[in-house]
């Protein structure tokens, strides 16, 4: 045996037996897969047979555990010697420069190579703001199951690309058209899930048999239209595009019946349609205006400003069968146009808003996110006390700055007189005094969490 294999053997009472090559191939092999990619790589040097079991081991190669020093010349010797499969890859440190220079075909080899799950961040052209065009071998590797793309140029020809495997999608900072995203859609029969982040796609148009998924974060999207998404269970929105001059976000939905998790919808940012009806604040509700498989909606919406508030419940009349609702209050923001707070109460408003069908029969828990105590906020908590006939818990959880507002809630309550409201709160209010609100992208796309919008309980 080689003198590297020593420390893989017990020291203590060695009696100069090697049990370790003893153990089945299959054993040693499992052995191999837990090692990382450079210890792996080292037990080739221990004998012939552990070179045989190398070489027959699934590996998974993630370039941050190499040292930077030998990092852009390990990587290219690994993809070349092992045959695959690869379990994963993840390259996020390699300069593909570098790859291009020491293993030209790398891509064309990560294709045949039998890789499941694949990360490819171009960090370094992310410092350079110049991003490099995607070799389009990457996506001919027929076994990917979850692939992982950060800044990059999409590339230009789709044409012989099919992702035959592929469940889960992520892209970030990924230059793409329209036209590229929806090849991809095509081309990727069995995909669940696909989270789109800072992209340059300006219409999404969602076309899926298999999807149940999507999120998108802080992209310039100008529309999102679930069109035939027969599976589709959620759909999440973060930061839409700020309302210049009346432009925003248009979110259309077509055909989605099993449609389950919605948010965050913003009427500052948002304008919905459903089928051919585009949704303004005093349009009566139809069944041709409202999506009913939504159980859980989340919105977020500036109570100092008429217009949102009044779009608010405009949104809400559009799902009447949700049970958990989320609702996030928002501070003025000075760049978006045509949305200053009047300073005004709207108790009149909340007064005559004729009753909202989600909020009087189904709604059974709603969380308020980043309450602050204002007096337009808890105008709308009266409403809710009014008409919300099911729920059972009422979740106030504020901002970080605000921990003191289970007394200033008490304080608010006895104002107004009113022995009802005072009974009705003590049932279902809970005032959070530590606050755990952290939103995950991971975890919005994760179909075993129920509820994706974060609110950890500590009363």
């Amino acid at each position: 045996m080689a003198d590297g294999a020593a420390s893989l053997l017990p020291t203590a009472g060695y009696d100069g037996e090697d049990r370790i090559s003893a153990l089945h191939d299959d054993l040693l092999c499992a052995i191999i897969s837990r090692l990382s990619v450079t210890d792996a790589a080292r037990t080739t040097a221990l004998s012939p047979r552990w070179c045989h079991l190398w070489r027959s081991t699934p590996l998974a190669l993630d370039d941050v555990h190499l040292h930077e020093s030998v990092r852009d010349a390990v990587v290219p010797r690994i993809l070349a010697d092992h045959p695959g499969p690869f379990r994963a890859v993840r390259l996020a440190e390699c300069r593909s420069a570098s790859l291009d220079h020491e293993l030209a075909e790398w891509p064309r080899l990560l294709a045949t190579k039998g890789i499941q799950k694949l990360a490819l961040v171009n960090k370094h052209a992310q410092a350079q703001h110049t991003f490099s065009p995607l070799p389009a071998d990457i996506l001919r590797c027929a076994s990917l199951q979850s692939i992982s793309l950060s800044f990059w140029t999409f590339p230009v020809d789709l044409s012989d690309v099919f992702l035959p495997k592929l469940q889960s999608l992520n892209m970030t900072r990924v230059d793409m058209s329209d036209h590229d995203l929806e090849c991809l859609l095509a081309v990727s029969p069995v995909l669940k899930i696909i989270v789109l982040a800072r992209n340059k796609p300006k219409h999404v148009h969602l076309r899926s048999q298999s999807l149940q998924c999507v999120v998108i974060g802080r992209s310039a999207v100008k529309e999102v239209a679930v069109m035939e998404t027969p599976l589709l269970d959620r759909l999440i929105l973060l930061d839409p595009p700020r309302v210049v001059g009346g432009a925003g976000m248009r979110v259309k939905f077509a055909c989605a019946p099993n449609l389950r998790v919605l948010g965050y919808l913003e009427p500052r940012g948002h304008k919905l349609q459903i089928g051919d009806h585009v949704i303004e604040p005093n349009m009566k509700a139809s069944p041709g205006t409202v999506v009913p498989s939504v159980k859980i909606l989340a919105l977020k919406v500036n109570f100092g400003v008429l217009g949102e508030v009044n779009m608010l419940a405009r949104f809400l009349r559009c799902f009447p069968n949700v049970d958990t609702l989320h609702i996030e209050s928002l501070r003025h923001d000075p760049f978006v146009a045509g949305y200053d707070p009047t300073g005004e109460y709207h108790a009149k408003f909340w007064q005559e808003v004729s009753p909202i069908k989600c909020l009087r029969s189904h709604v059974k828990r709603m969380v308020f996110h980043k309450y602050r105590g204002y007096q337009n906020e808890f105008e709308f908590l009266k409403f809710i006390a009014k008409g919300a006939l099911e729920l059972q818990s009422l979740v106030l959880v504020p901002r970080e700055e605000n921990f003191a507002l289970r007394h200033e809630m008490d304080e608010m309550i006895d104002g107004l007189g009113c022995p009802r409201f005072r009974e009705w709160t003590s049932k279902v209010l809970l005032v959070l005094t530590k606050v755990d609100v952290a939103f995950s992208l991971k975890e919005a796309s994760d179909l075993t969490v129920d509820d994706p919008f974060p609110c950890s309980m500590h009363g």
